[in-house]
């Protein structure tokens, strides 16, 4: 679990930078469309460390050290790193692609680990489909697989309809999509490995 603990421990220091630092440190590493398309790359990266507030923090730390500790145990820290990595880049990307036909949307700044957060909440129910989670407000215990999807689609229909202004629900779809999609690759790579190992195992050979 010590990725997981390193990416929170991050996040709070970043938080305590932004209280510190304010306006010109949120702006310089938020992610704002406009300027990280025209060559501030950083951006796609550094905007997934900084928060809205405390509860936005907490919120995001809580939900990735629940899951995140599974994952990370599941599949290793390193593929884990990068899935939580590229899921919030993907989120990001997402979130500028559907969001572009407003044009205000480029220079409005997006911050938060969100993205990041769904991608490790779909490695989750990728990893373990039958496993049942409380959501709330839902009374019932519901399969990881199903939650999912009802969150996916749920996020987009946020989005579409613009429900919940100042929320960035394309990003969280995108993290979404883009954690199932990382996670696919993960189970082709490590059904490479075995296969790879097999053959080696059935491979004649004299040593010189």
């Amino acid at each position: 679990m010590r990725a997981t603990i390193a990416i929170i421990a991050v996040c709070v220091a970043v938080f305590i930078a932004q209280a510190v630092f304010g306006e010109a440190f949120i702006s310089t590493f938020s992610l704002v469309p406009a300027s990280a398309l025209s060559g501030q790359y950083w951006q796609f990266f550094t905007y997934m460390f900084l928060h809205g507030g405390l509860w936005h923090l907490t919120i995001n730390m809580f939900i990735l050290f629940m899951f995140g500790t599974l994952i990370e145990r599941a599949i290793g820290w390193k593929w884990y790193m990068i899935m939580f990595m590229v899921s919030g880049m993907g989120s990001a990307l997402f979130h500028i692609a559907l969001s572009s036909g407003i044009p205000q949307s480029m220079f409005v700044p997006l911050i938060g680990a969100s993205g990041g957060v769904f991608g490790v909440l779909a490695a989750f129910a990728f990893m373990f489909p039958d496993m049942k989670l409380f959501i709330i407000p839902i009374p019932v215990p519901i399969k990881a697989i199903y939650a999912i999807v009802g969150i996916a689609v749920f996020e987009f229909l946020l989005g579409v309809f613009n429900i919940l202004p100042g929320i960035a629900n394309f990003g969280h779809l995108g993290g979404i999509i883009t954690g199932v999609l990382l996670m696919f690759y993960w189970r082709y790579a490590q059904r490479r490995r075995s296969r790879s190992r097999t053959e080696m195992r059935n491979f004649e050979f004299y040593w010189e």
